[in-house]
This record gives structure tokens, C-alpha cells and sequence, in this order.
């Protein structure tokens, strides 16, 4: 995302699950240890104490990680110590300036209003008459944003002999965002050491300890979208320090006080008034030890702890302030009062904290005979305990004046108020086991076979009839070209391989158990069963089951190198809630019903073309495709819906992709023409629901080189995307408020509609015509036959960008071979240079942070504009 603060979404070829409260994303493994909170927690680690970054896409590759591992795993491993007897010490420095790439287009022409005409204390929207001379035009969305500053400083020591090694790094991170005071501040430390007591015992441990201030945008850009041009939004307060409300409205004096009570305020006045603040720690400690008594025997013993502390502290000062109001004891205006008492000040604290808990015992046995022929059987036992504390206090108004933004400076003596914001406490605690082995055969490294097993149990489902599943895979691969030697001049080695996987995934936590809620009139209310969803009478895991062919083909010595993969995966046991009747005293249950099935083509080919002393120069490029489809769901539902946007709903029907979109649309003819009526008016569809989109791509791709000249680099890398339907909410804002660039040239002229007329014959058939008849594109156009039709604001997401450009050179030869300094690197890196693509808003490769369910990818919702970003780094070692 484009905050220093956003969250990563990763989802490995596909969506598996269509359940909202399911994750999509892979498990991640740090040092062989899983660590929480999904590719969201990445942020959380040192980019440079990252030694290498492995992703396994298939179940069969994932199979021995079990329920966890169902959606792919990416493993990361953090680096060691060098065993050369010799100390290497490196320190860098980065610096990294973030501009917006892409802003949605405002209208420049039209002042607040409504229906062309100016109304007094409008401050937002377009709906007005035009900008006058005597108007003055504030571009309030580019003022509103700013450059992003990225500061980043490393030193990271390193050395060892064969028996002991050891590693350890330190780094500092500020990071400034576009919008004001978005912004993350993070200290990262990682020890790491490997001790090798003797030939048969290693002892590996790891502590990495992060240290977080930050603060997001949690606000969506729509105000700042629809603020008026003729507005200084960035007049924001007074000289003592209150709201200016003339930012907004012309005529502050005529308002009424139940009108000033929820008085719009700008955006800057939340940025730099308000405070909010999360601090967190976050502890993970990997350890390990290994022992082999026996040549090939080898028995591996891991724990593995991350502990997470987080703490939100924020508050709100106050909107209204004595004397903004004329008559505050007003009866209409102490009843309006009593709902809206934050406008005199909030207060909000969000403690958390969070623990996982890994262990594994591992037994390894490798035996060769014949000289050709290796045989290895693995034999592992795991368990993991999650648990998780989350806690909020909330409360409202103000009651002494200054700067006194305290809890215990808020009214405690409304009633009703109290009910409203209690405090909360939540408490999660979650077990997994498993044990799994695998049996692995090779001749001469040229053909292997491997099969899995994993058995796991989950306190998920510590109340199902059954409480453990059994997964299985097999994996083989040969060497045919060293196997049958057919390695000549033009072709140099060729590999396939194939395998077949099944693994689960289980439920989200607690739907075995009813859920119960505190009653408004608590406590003489006490406590009831929620009537809304009903607990599961019984699941089972969501069964993945996988199969993928491969090849690997190398030709001309290797220059050129071609891996081509098809996969499909169908997810059956989908974990979904569907309505169920009344007379049940419920609405939903938790069931297993559905159907998914994924299957796609990923193909990469790189080719050096110069290889000489000082010069090299190769090429690479990377082609993909899935296709989705719904293929079973309940005999009483045909679709699982994501976040509603509007009328608007990602959707997974039954039939078509899981990453569709429903929502209205016009009455067409067979052909797909908008059918418009005798006034040349479209005639909108009255159904709701409808299959309007799938944003889903047709393929993906990407193209680079890398090119060497002596201690000179230089690489490159486009990316682009062939369909895939974006949902254009901020559009669809910009469109109702009056304020899309779209108006510049079109508000209140005639057009004619693309679409036909129905025309009825005398033997009752009807013909369709080109319309022809023109209307006008005014507000009530606008707003009755445009914004309120759904397929209007979904826009093919194609694209073709230059994703990055860096050049690098290394003064390493430069430095004489007495001085302390061993070499010295300066990259420079450019990212988001330049996209060609026909969507009208802010970025077609948006991804929202949602990753369960049908996804956010493909939701262009207020997002903070993509940037682009220029970033220069000094290496040097010494």
C-alpha cells in the first residue's frame, strides 16, 4: 500500500477459501519456525538481515506444514555468519522519497451547490454554478498530500569459524507518508549464532526483537476527494486553535444550532489537532539443536516463540466549543447533543497482545546402497498454541477545558453513554498437533519419488464428531535428459515432474460454541444467546485437493531456460454460513457446503544473450493465468458475498469465478445494448444482484533484463495485466458529489445515449433501433439513470507498467588493500515510473487489505493514492 502503515495481502495463485473469516494467505516460516499474523507481519522484519526467500505454491509442496500450509508457505531465512575466521561489518543508509503516481481527476469548473444553483453553506461537491472570476480555485487534494520521506540506517556484524558463527544486525526505520503524520518509526534487532560443539551436535538460536511507533491514516480520502475547489480546505483552525468553520461554510452565523452541531470539518483539523499513536514490541526467538549418534541418523529438537505487545492510544479534541453554539440548553438541541457527545472529545485505549508457541521434534534417516540408489525417511511431530488478548475503553465529552485528554476527564455521568461504550475484553487461546513423516527415493540424483503423510488435530474442533485428518501427497521428478542422455549442443537438460496432494484447512475459531451478548439493559438485562448465527453442529476442514505437471527445459549450454507448470486445485467442504429458517430462532449456521475449483498455467523463460569478461546482458520473462470457478453450493443459495460496497458485492457465484462482482445494471437486448425508452432515458434493470464483473485477470505478465559492465548493473522490469475488472467506488463518489473531471466537458450538454430502442411489431415481435434520441447530462440525469447503476463505475483493470528501474555500482576495486573499508556500493532505484492503462481511477492494481473470503483485490474504496517512489542506498563493508 502506499502508507507506511498499510498491510500486505499475499495470496499464492488463487483464492481457496470463499468463507470471509477464512485467510487466503500462505503460512510463513522464518528460520524453519512459523510466525503470526499472516504477510502482514513482513513489515515487521529487517528487509536486509533476509538471506533468501523460498515460496512453495502447491499442496504438495506444503503438504508436511498440514491445515496451515493449504494455501502455499513462504519461507524466509535470515542470515548466518561467515565461517572464515574473519569479522565482516556492513553498514548502509537509505533514503527514499515517495511521490503520488496517480490522483483521480477533479473537475475544475463547478463550485458547490445543488442543480446549478449556489446554496449557502455548502462546502463540498460540485453541484453548483460555475467558478466565477471572482472564486479563487484550490487544487485541495494535491496541497493535501506531500512528499514521503523514507530514512533507513543498518550495521549488521558477522564471523565465525566452522564450529561457532554468529550474526548480528541493527536497524532504524522512519518512515514519513504522503498524507500528513501517517508515519511508522521501527527499531530492528536479530542475533543470531550457530555452535557446533561437536561433529554431531548443532545448536542453532535466533532472537529478533522489533520496536514500533506509528501512526495510519485510518480515514478513507473521500472527504478530500469532494472538498470544493472554491474551499480552502487547509485553513483548518483558528488562532486558538478551534475549528475554522468558514474553511467550509460561506455563512458560519445562519446556521442553527442542531446544524452546527455536526458542522463538517477539514480533514487537516483531524490530522494535526487529533493524536493517535500505536506502540508495539514483538519478540521472536527461534531455537534448535541437532544430534547425530549415528552417520545419516540425525534427531532435531525446535521451539520457536514470537510474542507480540500492542498498545493504540488516541483521542479527539473537541469540535465545539463554547460560544459556537447560541442557545446549548435548547431542548432540539440537548436531545441531538445527547447522541453526538463526541463533538466535545473522545478518548480511546486499545491494549493487545498476542503469543505463539511452536514446538517440533524431527527424526531423519538416510541411507545409500548400491551406490546408486538413496533412500530418506523423515518422521516429525509438531504442536502450536496461539493465544491472544485484545481489550478497549472508550468514552466521550470533554469536561475541563485546556489540553486535558484523558479517560478520566470524559462524562462518566451519562447513563446511556455508559451502555454505549463499555469497556471490552477478549480472550482467545487456540492448540494444534500433528505428527507426519515422508519416505523419499533417488537413483544416482536423476529420479525421485517422495510420498507424505500428516495427521493433525485442532482445538477448532475439539467438539466435531471427528477431530483428526489424515493428508497425504507424492511427489515425483526425473532427470530425463541425463537419464536417457540426450544432452547435446542444443539442448542441455530437461526435467518433469508432477505431483498429487491432499491437505485441509480448519475453521476459524469458537463455531462450535453459541455466541453471547451483553443486553442494553445489562445489568438487570444479563446476558442471552445471540440470535443471529446459531453454533456448528459439526465440520470438518476444508479439503484441498491438488495435482501439478512440470518441466524444466534448459537449451544452448544452458543460455536459454524455459519452466513451464499446470495446476488444479479443487477445495471441497467449503466452510460457509448459510441462512436457515427462522423457526430455528436463528438466521445462520455454519456449515460445510461448496465447491471450488482453481486450475492455471505459470510459465518462465530467461535467456542470457552476452556473457564476456566485462560485459553480461540477459532477459527474462514471466507468464501466468488462473481460472476460478464455483462449482457446488447449497441447494438454498447460488453466491457468498464479501464487503458490500454500496449496491455493489465481490462475489463467489455458483457457476462463475470466486472473484466476481454483483450489483445493478440496464435492461439490455441479446446483444448486450443498453435499451433505452421514447425519451432516449436508459431503462434500469430493477433487479438487484446481478453478474456484472469479474475481477479476475485474464493473464499476468512481466518483462526484464539485468545487465552488467564491469563493477556497473543495471536492471529493469515491466509488468502488466490483461483483464480483470476494477470496482471503482471512489468514481462513483466523485460522480454523485458532482466532482469527476468527466463534468468538465459534459455537465449539462446533450448526448446520445449508446444504446437501442425497443421497437414492437404488429405480429407482437420486437425489433431493436439505434437510439437516437438526446438527453440531457445534468444532476437529474446524473443521479436517477447514472450513479445509481452499479455496472457503470466497473472498468477493465489492464495495464502495463514500468514497475522498477535500479543502477548500481560497486567502488570495491577503487579502495587499496590497507584500508579498513572493503568495498562500497551506491544503488539507485526508481519504482512506479510509468503505467498505461485506460482506468480512470487512482491505481488498477489496487489490492485492499482483506484476504479472506472473495478478497479486496480489485476495490478501488478512498484508497491513499499509489506513489512513486525514487530510492538511493550507500553499502559499505568493512
Amino acid at each position: 500500500g502506499s502508507s507506511p502503515n498499510s498491510s500486505t495481502q499475499v495470496i499464492i495463485r488463487a483464492i481457496s477459501s470463499m468463507n470471509n473469516s477464512q485467510s487466503n494467505e500462505p503460512l510463513m516460516i522464518v528460520d524453519g519456525m512459523a510466525i503470526r499474523g499472516g504477510a502482514s507481519t513482513l513489515a515487521d522484519l529487517n528487509p536486509n538481515d533476509i538471506e533468501n526467500i523460498t515460496v512453495l505454491k502447491g499442496a504438495a509442496a506444503s503438504a508436511l506444514y498440514g491445515q496451515e500450509g493449504a494455501n502455499g508457505v513462504i519461507m524466509i531465512t535470515t542470515k548466518n555468519g561467515g565461517k572464515n575466521g574473519e569479522i565482516t561489518v556492513t553498514a548502509s543508509a537509505t533514503l527514499e522519497l515517495n511521490t503520488p503516481a496517480r490522483l483521480p481527476k477533479i473537475q475544475s469548473t463547478f463550485i458547490p451547490g445543488a442543480k446549478g444553483m449556489y446554496k449557502e453553506n455548502m462546502g463540498s461537491g460540485g453541484w453548483g454554478p460555475y467558478m466565477s472570476e471572482n472564486d479563487t480555485y484550490y487544487n485541495n487534494l494535491k496541497e493535501f498530500l506531500q512528499t514521503g520521506i523514507l530514512q533507513k540506517y543498518d550495521v549488521s556484524v558477522s564471523g565465525g569459524t566452522e564450529k561457532f558463527s554468529s550474526y548480528a544486525s541493527v536497524s532504524y526505520t522512519d518512515n514519513k507518508g504522503i498524507v500528513p503524520k501517517d508515519y511508522r518509526k521501527q527499531i530492528n534487532l536479530l542475533l543470531k549464532g550457530i555452535y557446533k560443539p561437536s561433529d554431531k551436535v548443532t545448536v542453532q538460536l535466533s532472537a529478533n526483537f522489533m520496536n514500533r511507533t506509528s501512526r495510519g491514516f485510518g480515514n478513507s480520502m473521500s472527504t478530500i476527494y469532494n472538498w470544493g475547489i472554491n474551499k480552502d480546505m487547509s485553513d483548518y483552525r483558528t488562532l486558538e486553535g478551534h475549528v475554522n468553520w468558514w474553511a467550509y461554510y460561506d455563512h458560519w452565523e445562519n446556521l442553527l444550532d442542531t446544524e452546527r452541531i455536526n458542522g463538517a470539518v477539514s480533514p487537516y483539523y483531524g490530522r494535526y489537532m487529533d493524536w493517535s499513536q500505536t506502540e508495539g514490541n514483538r519478540f521472536v526467538i527461534n531455537g534448535q539443536i541437532s544430534y547425530e549418534p549415528i552417520k545419516n541418523l540425525v534427531f532435531t529438537g525446535k521451539m520457536g516463540y514470537d510474542k507480540s505487545y500492542s498498545m493504540y492510544d488516541s483521542y479527539t479534541v473537541p469540535r465545539i466549543y463554547d460560544g459556537d453554539l447560541v442557545d446549548p440548553t435548547a431542548e432540539d438541541v440537548q436531545n441531538k447533543l445527547s447522541d453526538m457527545q463526541d463533538r466535545y472529545g473522545s478518548y480511546s485505549f486499545q491494549p493487545s497482545r498476542g503469543a505463539l508457541l511452536n514446538m517440533q521434534f524431527l527424526a531423519t534417516y538416510q541411507h545409500t546402497f548400491a551406490e546408486d540408489y538413496t533412500v530418506s525417511a523423515l518422521y516429525g511431530l509438531e504442536f502450536k498454541e496461539t493465544k491472544g488478548l485484545e481489550s478497549s475503553i472508550y468514552n466521550e465529552h470533554f469536561q475541563l477545558g485546556g489540553e486535558f485528554y484523558s479517560f478520566n476527564n470524559t462524562d462518566f455521568t451519562n447513563g446511556d453513554l455508559l451502555i454505549a461504550n463499555h469497556p471490552t475484553l477478549y480472550h482467545s487461546k487456540y492448540n494444534k498437533y500433528g505428527h507426519f513423516g515422508e519416505l523419499r527415493f533417488d537413483y544416482r540424483g536423476m529420479a525421485q519419488l517422495s510420498v507424505t503423510g500428516r495427521m493433525d488435530g485442532s482445538s477448532a474442533f475439539k467438539q466435531a464428531s471427528k477431530t483428526n485428518y489424515f493428508y497425504p501427497s507424492i511427489t515425483a521428478g526425473v532427470i530425463f535428459s541425463e537419464l536417457f542422455h540426450l544432452s547435446n549442443d542444443w539442448f542441455s537438460y530437461g526435467k518433469l515432474r508432477g505431483n498429487w496432494a491432499k491437505v485441509g484447512k480448519d475453521s476459524p475459531r469458537y463455531l462450535f460454541t453459541d455466541t453471547y451478548k451483553q443486553w442494553t439493559l445489562f445489568p438487570d438485562g444479563g446476558y442471552g444467546v445471540d440470535p443471529t448465527t446459531s453454533r456448528a453442529i459439526d465440520l470438518e476442514p476444508e479439503m484441498t485437493k491438488s495435482w501439478e505437471i512440470g518441466a524444466d527445459l534448459r537449451f544452448f549450454h544452458n543460455w536459454t531456460r524455459l519452466d513451464i507448470a499446470y495446476y488444479s486445485t479443487t477445495v471441497d467442504n467449503q466452510i460457509v454460513s448459510v441462512r436457515v429458517s427462522p423457526a430455528s430462532g436463528t438466521i445462520l449456521q455454519t456449515r460445510n457446503e461448496g465447491s471450488l475449483e482453481n486450475h492455471g498455467m505459470e510459465i518462465s523463460l530467461n535467456q542470457d544473450l552476452i556473457k564476456t569478461t566485462d560485459f553480461s546482458w540477459s532477459a527474462f520473462a514471466n507468464f501466468s493465468f488462473n481460472r476460478s470457478k464455483v462449482k457446488y453450493l447449497p441447494n438454498d443459495i447460488t453466491e457468498i458475498q464479501g464487503t458490500q460496497y454500496g449496491d455493489i458485492f465481490p462475489v463467489a457465484r455458483l457457476g462463475e469465478s470466486s472473484t466476481g462482482i454483483s450489483g445493478k445494471d440496464y435492461v439490455r437486448d441479446p446483444d448486450g445494448n443498453i435499451i433505452c425508452d421514447e425519451n432516449g432515458y436508459p431503462i434500469i434493470n430493477a433487479a438487484k444482484g446481478l453478474y456484472i464483473g469479474n475481477r479476475e485477470p485474464d493473464w499476468l505478465l512481466g518483462l526484464g533484463s539485468n545487465l552488467h559492465f564491469k563493477n556497473a548493473s543495471l536492471s529493469f522490469l515491466f509488468d502488466g495485466r490483461k483483464g480483470g475488472d476494477v470496482v471503482n467506488v471512489t468514481g462513483r463518489s466523485q460522480i454523485t458529489n458532482g466532482m469527476s473531471s468527466l463534468y468538465d466537458r459534459y455537465r449539462n450538454r446533450e448526448y446520445i445515449i449508446n444504446g437501442v430502442q425497443a421497437v414492437a411489431g404488429p405480429d407482437g415481435t420486437t425489433t431493436y433501433v439505434k437510439n437516437t434520441t438526446p438527453i440531457v447530462l445534468d444532476s437529474y440525469f446524473i443521479n436517477t439513470y447514472y450513479a445509481t447503476v452499479s455496472s457503470n463505475f466497473i472498468e477493465d483493470g489492464s495495464y502495463i507498467r514500468l514497475s522498477y528501474v535500479t543502477l548500481s555500482y560497486d567502488f570495491g576495486n577503487h579502495f587499496k588493500r590497507n584500508w579498513p573499508i572493503k568495498g562500497l556500493t551506491l544503488t539507485a532505484t526508481a519504482r512506479n515510473l510509468l503505467m498505461l492503462t485506460k482506468y480512470r481511477g487512482n491505481d488498477p492494481a489496487v489490492l485492499a487489505s482483506t484476504a479472506g473470503g472473495t478478497g479486496g483485490a480489485g476495490i478501488d474504496n478512498y484508497n491513499v493514492p499509489s506513489t512513486r517512489s525514487f530510492n538511493f542506498t550507500l553499502k559499505a563493508t568493512f
